[in-house]
């Protein structure tokens, strides 16, 4: 009995292995900054699936999705940009103004077609150095860099 228990368990594993599909869950990043045009720019945040990724945007409800197949190209920069810290002046005076602090950015540039075929531009802009290597390998396992 303890071994048809077992065998009918070894056969319902192996059953699931090879006929369930492999399904990969979204990955999200969440507070990025997206940029509809070179003037506006949103909180977003940014999830991939298996065949499109979707910009939601908590402040407006609104959301776009981007299928892996339209993007045209994309690319990926970094920039380091020195800033007055005025949190340090507010805090010990005007000689705070003399102390900058570094900030990363880190852009991903995404060209697209959309539903019409017309082209166009997704901008992620972020600090979260975390975010660089799993976006650019989620982007490069479905299309290529360029």
């Amino acid at each position: 009995m303890k071994m048809k228990k077992t065998l009918i368990t070894t056969i319902l594993i192996a059953f699931n292995a090879i006929f369930i599909p492999n399904m990969r869950s979204a990955e999200e990043y969440l507070d990025l900054q997206c940029l509809s045009d070179i003037n506006t720019k949103y909180p977003c945040n940014v999830s991939f699936y298996n065949k499109f990724m979707k910009l939601n945007f908590p402040s407006s409800g609104r959301s776009n999705k981007i299928r892996y197949s339209n993007i045209v190209h994309w690319n990926y920069s970094d920039t380091s940009l020195r800033k007055m810290n005025s949190a340090l002046a507010a805090r010990i005076g005007i000689i705070g103004l003399l102390f900058t602090k570094i900030e990363h950015q880190h852009i991903f540039t995404i060209v697209y077609k959309d539903e019409f075929d017309d082209r166009k531009v997704a901008i992620l802009d972020f600090d979260n150095k975390e975010y660089v290597l799993p976006i650019k390998a989620a982007l490069s396992e479905v299309t290529e860099v360029n």
